[in-house]
């Protein structure tokens, strides 16, 4: 299981930095203590569904990303990424939400295909 967690915390640590967000801004976002974020990316504790799920929304990614073998397996599945320095957790809030839209869309579009 620590493996698990410490690929899973680099699949964070790499989602963070990707978008630019700091360990303070991902933990206000998530609410809870800058301490856990460290904690997770660096493997001592297991991450919460719950806490993954509100990553996965921000992020743009399946729930599942943050299971995969590796961390460039996982980056590699950013729709798009993006640097703002003036951010504030009610942006993150917003993007999670579109990112959440995004999902759904992509999801309903496979099934639609199926379908045809």
């Amino acid at each position: 299981m620590e493996n698990h967690n410490k690929t899973t915390g680099l699949i964070i640590k790499g989602f963070r930095e990707k978008y630019g967000y700091t360990q303070d801004k991902l933990a206000d976002f998530l609410k809870i203590k800058r301490e856990m974020i460290s904690f997770y990316e660096t493997g001592e504790r297991e991450a919460p569904v719950e806490v993954l799920e509100s990553l996965s929304n921000l992020f743009g990614v399946e729930l599942h990303v943050f299971f995969v073998e590796s961390v460039e397996e996982a980056l590699a599945e950013v729709a798009f990424a993006f640097r703002k320095d003036e951010i504030d957790t009610e942006d993150m809030q917003q993007i999670a939400v579109f990112g959440k839209i995004v999902k759904n869309y992509l999801k309903v579009k496979k099934l639609h295909e199926r379908i045809k």
